[in-house]
């Protein structure tokens, strides 16, 4: 625990160095700013992150809930925002208490736009303080999305979730956005690759 929280920090400090530097790059860089995301999932819990942020720089909190199995999640970390010509990165590091106990998260969201595709992902890797717990790395989702016209845009969308010791578990399906001022909002329609497992992602965020 004591490693992770020390690799955390030193990270972290790196990152708002870096940040700072690299502030106008930043899509979301310029002076202060702050964000929201929610997502309603009908198999996963839902969800509700927002952070502050001072150029590309930023503090994150956020909470997850199933009022079907009654799991909730805090969490709390920093991070920053990286830009190129044709991509744009944010990456985090947190800390999320349970009921269970307490585990280390590191977030990776890039969005590379390569001609008319726009490749999106939301990667979450979490490592358990206590050592007999597994690691956890889930990409949900990974999508492909072409422009439909106006402000819709749409294409594939690909759940991953791994675990140690446990089977990996694959969705894939449709996803749809809509493009508003300073949001989005979108839905993602995904069917598990073994079984029969399906589920329904709603999702919203905004820049403000």
């Amino acid at each position: 625990m004591k490693r992770f929280m020390n690799t955390v920090f030193y990270i972290s400090a790196i990152l708002t160095t870096l940040a700072q530097t690299a502030s106008g790059q930043a899509r979301a860089g310029v002076g202060t700013w702050g964000f929201v995301t929610v997502r309603y999932d009908t198999q996963s819990p839902a969800s509700i992150y927002t952070g502050y942020g001072w150029h590309a720089a930023f503090a994150m909190g956020g909470v997850s809930h199933s009022p079907r199995t009654g799991y909730a999640e805090l969490v709390g970390g920093v991070g920053a925002v990286f830009r190129t010509r044709t991509s744009e990165h944010w990456v985090a590091f947190a800390t999320a208490g349970t009921g269970a106990g307490s585990f280390g998260q590191v977030y990776w969201l890039p969005t590379v736009r390569m001609g008319a595709v726009t490749s999106r992902a939301q990667v979450k890797w979490t490592v358990a303080y206590g050592e007999r717990n597994a690691q956890k790395l889930s990409i949900s989702p990974l999508s492909l999305t072409l422009p439909l016209g106006g402000r819709l845009s749409g294409g594939v969308a690909t759940d991953i979730s791994a675990a140690e010791g446990a089977r990996t578990r694959i969705a894939t399906g449709l996803e749809l956005r809509v493009r508003l001022p300073g949001a989005a909002v979108g839905v993602d329609a995904l069917r598990a690759v073994k079984g029969d497992g399906s589920r329904l992602r709603l999702f919203f965020s905004t820049l403000f």
